[in-house]
């Protein structure tokens, strides 16, 4: 069985996703797709437009998503080079011939070209980002235009870009693919039949309806409770106005310079958009707040960061599948232990304690029951 895998959000699923999906399948000649989705908090660090069973079942009803495999929280909410190396790290323990990815670029060469290059452990690499912090950019900002000034193979300003080139640096044993992004880019908010996520998101926010993505996933998600940062906010501030600045300098992403201007901001600000304003500095980017706040709302710490290997993985959990999945998971399972029920792996339990996290802000109380969660099966049954 010919396996490609996707590395995704499906934040939610979109005919965006729909498209690279059927060009994936055609172009690799893959008999199965596997995602690779996110849980319940974004790689942006923002809450998951809804509950990841919801979106896993909504990819698979699609038709051309065949098996949806959980990226575990500590893959999932983290820089880009992390969350790739996590997502390649788990396609290439499955078996997955080939990874294909969206971008803006379009063309395979670049990507392993520029990854070839190596430029990131070049000093002078080095010398330019130091250059850039010294000057206020944020890690993000001055990796991509130290990038940008020693080569012009492939250009990392761009989301989809980005994340392919760090695959691209990821990835060992499989096979590399992508499909150029068409329609609405990451950030456009414009309407149309492909959609960025963003776009479908903002649209339901203000219309209170789905707009941009396939029938049969609109079906599953037409009665899916909807998130956004709003519904966390009075939880975090509670956090941030009740926790000493010692404690909260434990958790990932805050330190010394951070937590008192956290601490104020939540004093001053009674929205969440205020409070964004309130903090954001070129060194503290909104992606980077958020990251932060989302540790501090799961209790993430910087030692449980330290101690991970992101090219490593133990198990994989699979959220949602057909029959053709099934039949995957068969052959999956002697690679690597494949979690269908609750068991007491440290991830297993970080993974309820961040459910947790997500669902009470929402009052979505059915989801504490997450250790008595099942995959989707959209197939037959067995007889």
């Amino acid at each position: 069985m010919r396996m490609t895998a996707i590395i995704s959000e499906y934040n939610p699923f979109h005919n965006g996703h729909l498209y690279q999906a059927k060009i994936a399948r055609q172009e690799t000649g893959a008999d199965l797709i596997v995602a690779i989705m996110s849980g319940t908090f974004m790689q942006r660090g923002e809450p998951a437009f809804t509950d990841k069973w919801s979106r896993a079942q909504a990819a698979v009803a699609s038709g051309e998503i065949d098996l949806v495999l959980e990226l575990p929280f500590y893959f999932a909410v983290q820089r880009a080079d992390r969350f790739a190396r996590g997502g390649v790290t788990i396609a290439e323990t499955i078996g997955a011939q080939t990874l294909s990815f969206g971008s803006e670029c379009g063309d395979i060469a670049p990507f392993i070209q520029a990854a070839t290059e190596d430029h990131e452990a070049t000093p002078q690499y080095q010398a330019l980002v130091q250059q850039g912090l010294a000057n206020g950019l944020s890690s993000a900002t001055a990796a991509s235009q130290a990038f940008a000034a020693m080569t012009t193979t492939l250009d990392l300003t761009t989301p989809n870009n980005t994340l392919g080139y760090y695959y691209a640096r990821a990835a060992s044993s499989i096979t590399l693919h992508t499909t150029k992004r068409i329609g609405s880019g990451y950030h456009d908010l414009s309407v149309g039949d492909i959609m960025s996520a963003t776009a479908i998101r903002a649209y339901y926010m203000k219309h209170q309806s789905l707009i941009g993505l396939p029938d049969a996933t609109a079906d599953v998600l037409q009665n899916a409770v909807f998130a956004s940062f709003d519904a966390y906010y009075p939880f975090l501030r509670h956090r941030l106005l009740t926790t000493s600045l010692v404690d909260l300098m434990q958790f990932n992403g805050i330190d010394a310079s951070l937590a008192p201007r956290l601490i104020e901001g939540a004093r001053q600000a009674a929205t969440f958009k205020a409070f964004l304003a309130y903090v954001k500095t070129r060194r503290y980017t909104r992606t980077s707040l958020q990251r932060a706040l989302i540790y501090l709302l799961t209790s993430t710490t910087t030692r449980e960061m330290e101690d991970l290997a992101f090219d490593q993985v133990e198990y994989v959990r699979p959220l949602a599948f057909n029959d053709r999945g099934r039949a995957a998971l068969r052959d999956i399972k002697t690679r690597i232990p494949v979690v269908s029920t609750f068991s007491k792996h440290p991830w297993l339990i970080k993974e309820s304690q961040v459910t947790a996290a997500y669902a009470v802000p929402l009052a979505r109380y059915s989801d504490l029951e997450e250790h008595r969660r099942f995959a989707y099966f959209s197939g037959k049954a067995s007889k």
